[in-house]
């Protein structure tokens, strides 16, 4: 089991302890490979993987820890129960799982695609949405909020960065087909969802082999607003914005920031390539 004891609030801690004394009461054997750092639970996964002693796995936090696990369960076929205790659960709302108590382990499973971000310097698996431009700057601004408000951490950190707020040139390549989109945000989604519930990839679908490329094109700060409030953020069809999909996508315009589930992925030129089958989770039922 890995859960993240700092993430969503003493709620959130004490249902991931509540999952654990049920899974231990109904004879299951739990592994803890938490750690006092996200640094030293990925060290952990990482060695309880190569010694072999992992067929099944239980996440009990957010898609921090979910990204955080990625990088190691990606392509291995093992099999991931998702709880979801955090602050952000985009990535298991999107899979259709329910924050509860009673975790199933023995229930069917579904094969779930996930985007590898390639840059210069290193390789990322991202389960959800990468960002870039504006939505980057809110998941920045949002990280260094202290705050114990939950999913709202993000609207007060649009708020506050809208100011600041400046379009980006971008030069986009979809399966090789180059693009340029005056962009005040940049989407690109293996689901649906981004900073708490948003939709900024509205068609997206994590079995479907593809990523979601959404631009919010040429507008002011005026006509940003809409696509960042509420839950229908971004899912609009209007003239500004751009839509397309592809197996690949490269950001080669250079120095870009980007993020994915909520963690930097470094600078561009980087390319996005969606993975089919990567990562087995069961309960996963996506709409």
């Amino acid at each position: 089991m890995l859960r993240n004891p700092g993430g969503g609030g003493s709620r959130s801690r004490g249902r991931a302890a509540r999952i654990v004394g049920r899974l231990r009461g109904f004879g299951h054997t739990i592994v803890e490979l938490t750690g006092d750092s996200p640094e030293r639970s990925s060290d952990n996964l990482a060695a309880a993987l190569a010694a072999r002693e992992i067929d099944h796995i239980v996440l009990a936090g957010g898609d921090g820890l979910v990204h955080l696990a990625i990088q190691h369960l990606a392509e291995t076929g093992i099999r991931v129960s998702i709880a979801p205790t955090g602050t952000g659960n985009d990535f298991a709302t999107a899979l259709g799982i329910e924050p509860v108590d009673d975790l199933a382990l023995d229930g069917p499973h579904l094969d779930i695609d996930l985007l590898k971000a390639t840059g210069a310097e290193q390789t990322t698996w991202v389960a959800s949405i990468a960002i870039a431009g504006f939505p980057a700057a809110i998941n920045r601004r949002a990280n260094n909020l202290a705050l114990p408000i939950g999913s709202q951490i993000y609207t007060l950190a649009a708020l506050l960065e809208l100011p600041t707020f400046e379009r980006q040139q971008l030069n986009l390549r979809i399966d090789g087909y180059p693009i340029t989109t005056d962009s005040a945000m940049l989407a690109l989604g293996n689901t649906k969802l981004f900073g708490g519930g948003m939709l900024p990839c509205p068609n997206a679908h994590p079995t479907d082999g593809l990523v979601h490329l959404t631009s919010i094109e040429g507008v002011g700060r005026r006509g940003l607003i809409p696509h960042l409030v509420g839950r229908q953020g971004g899912t609009a069809d209007r003239p500004e914005v751009l839509r397309r999909s592809g197996v690949q996508i490269d950001i080669d315009t250079p120095d870009i920031d980007l993020w994915g589930d909520g963690e930097p992925l470094g600078r561009s030129p980087m390319s996005l390539r969606i993975v089919p089958g990567a990562l087995r989770v069961v309960g996963a039922n996506p709409a």
